[in-house]
């Protein structure tokens, strides 16, 4: 195993898989696994320097990259950020000579894993052009912008296509790890690791997080001009014709090119607003279903529940429960 470490790099993102590759040997012994199909890992760097955490602390390093050669499987941590430009500012930046060095190992057979925006680092690399990809919910637009032939599902907490690991969000090095445990040492160790570490074994899906705005894939002022006039409508039918006049345009140069832009027909993006303004009530407020439903448009109960779970993969009811901010006690 090698993780590699950069400034910035989410510590735990380094320590974490660690940890559970520890955990993985010891269950391994346990299960009376050979001694050979034990990891041994090594963190690097580019240069062999020890990095800066996002949360200020230095990190230090067994090598630089060249000492990783030899490892089976090669793991990349998410670094902090603000916003998906930082992320694709700091791939863009990444020394040449490091993304020659992935593609080389690819060459080799290697299995190479990214966790949410190391995600970033495998696209830029061209690994992922045409494969089966995930990255943090948050960051899929600026994803989608920079690395368009990568097949990504943005809904998908752990994707694996070949050699082609991919973990969503920050914390989804555990699932990540999982897997790898499950790939060489089987499902009888992964799982006890998953006991002992309280991680569900079957990852849920990113979708309930998911907004509209995070899966459009490009930018237009006069598409954001309309998108901001739905969200200030979504309580009422915003039919093709209205919204291609404000556009100035044709209505079929207008679906055109707002499929472009949001990535779907401007009914299902209207449908989407529609779920993620209900999702922000349900999660600020104690009104009622009825109610809610009311305010973003709906009239059919049974319509708007089958749209929400299929939307966000829970039902109306278990998103509140989940998401609700508490309610104070009186006083």
């Amino acid at each position: 195993m090698a993780i590699f470490a950069f400034d910035d790099v989410m510590a735990t993102g380094v320590t974490g898989p660690l940890e559970m590759f520890n955990i993985a040997n010891v269950q391994a012994e346990l299960a009376g696994l050979p001694p050979e199909q034990r990891f041994s890992w090594c963190v690097v760097s580019v240069d062999g320097k020890p990095v800066r955490s996002s949360a200020g602390f230095m990190l230090p390093v067994d090598a630089n990259a060249s000492c990783a050669s030899a490892a089976e499987v090669i793991l990349i941590p998410g670094v902090n950020h603000r916003s998906g430009r930082d992320v694709v500012d700091h791939v863009a930046n990444l020394p040449d000579a490091y993304l020659g060095w992935l593609k080389a190992r690819h060459a080799e057979g290697r299995i190479l894993c990214g966790v949410c925006s190391g995600t970033f680092v495998l696209a830029e690399a061209h690994l992922l052009d045409g494969r089966r990809a995930t990255t943090s919910w948050w960051l899929t637009k600026a994803f989608r912008r920079r690395y368009p032939m990568v097949d990504l599902h943005p809904r998908e907490v752990l994707t694996e296509d070949g050699p082609m690991v991919c973990g969503g969000s920050a914390g989804s090095w555990s699932h990540v790890s999982l897997r790898i445990i499950r790939k060489f040492m089987g499902a009888q160790v992964a799982n006890a690791c998953a006991r002992i570490m309280l991680i569900d074994p079957n990852p849920a899906s990113q979708a309930m997080h998911l907004a509209a705005e995070h899966l459009s894939s490009g930018r237009d002022e006069t598409i954001d001009r309309v998108i901001a006039y739905m969200r200030e409508h979504l309580d009422r039918e915003l039919p093709v014709s209205e919204l291609a006049a404000l556009a100035l345009m044709s209505e079929r140069t207008f679906l055109r090119r707002f499929r472009e832009i949001a990535g779907m027909p401007p009914g299902h993006y209207l449908q989407r607003m529609r779920v993620d303004r209900a999702k922000q009530l349900f999660e600020q407020g104690t009104d009622s279903l009825e109610a809610i439903v009311e305010q973003v448009g709906y009239q059919d109960l049974s319509s708007f529940r089958r749209l929400f779970r299929k939307e966000t993969g829970l039902s109306p009811r278990a998103y509140r429960e989940r998401f609700a901010m508490p309610v104070a006690p009186a006083a």
